[in-house]
């Protein structure tokens, strides 16, 4: 039994292996090029750390361009400023110091400008390419957490999550920046 391939097969299936080959070597230097996106803007966000592993973990970012991590970045905010809002007013609910009841409030009035106004504020402005406002938008959000953390003269059961919205806040700041 001859086991050689018959010559008439033999420049299809290598024209196939070639083909193959460069197609990935195409995807992969794709996937590079937006690594290296994520990479380059993150060092330049002020929190390279947060923000690399933050853009890493949601999947939309390995195809986006600059814009489009601002854009996720935003909204990555928003979701962590909507859980940590919703987490303060399931503790306000049993707060019955007067004192404290006022803090809460502070906070939750915080949290909902920057939940129901100024994060979807920045987001529109992302899409209208008013940098400037959208950026002003989320920095002001981690000027709304100082407010509420400065209501406290100790750690609450949310203090981690202030810290966690709020250098998210200014890492997309920065990002936005970058846009121009």
């Amino acid at each position: 039994m001859n086991k050689t391939m018959p010559q008439n097969l033999k420049a299809p299936l290598l024209f196939s292996l070639i083909l193959g080959f460069l197609a990935t070597q195409a995807i992969s230097i794709t996937n590079k090029k937006t690594m290296d996106l994520i990479e380059q803007t993150c060092r330049q966000s002020g929190f390279f750390a947060l923000c690399d592993s933050t853009l890493r973990s949601d999947p939309r970012s390995s195809n986006a361009n600059l814009e489009g991590l601002a854009k996720i970045s935003v909204e990555i905010v928003i979701d962590k400023a909507n859980a940590t809002l919703n987490f303060i007013v399931d503790l306000f609910k049993n707060v019955s110091d007067p004192v404290l009841y006022r803090s809460y409030g502070t906070c939750i009035d915080s949290y909902g400008a920057s939940v129901q106004r100024l994060l979807p504020e920045a987001i529109a402005a992302l899409g209208s390419k008013e940098y400037a406002t959208s950026r002003h938008d989320v920095a002001t959000v981690a000027t709304n957490v100082n407010a509420c953390d400065e209501q406290f003269s100790e750690k609450t059961p949310f203090s981690d999550r202030n810290r966690l919205v709020h250098d998210l806040s200014l890492m997309s700041a920065g990002i936005i920046e970058l846009l121009g």
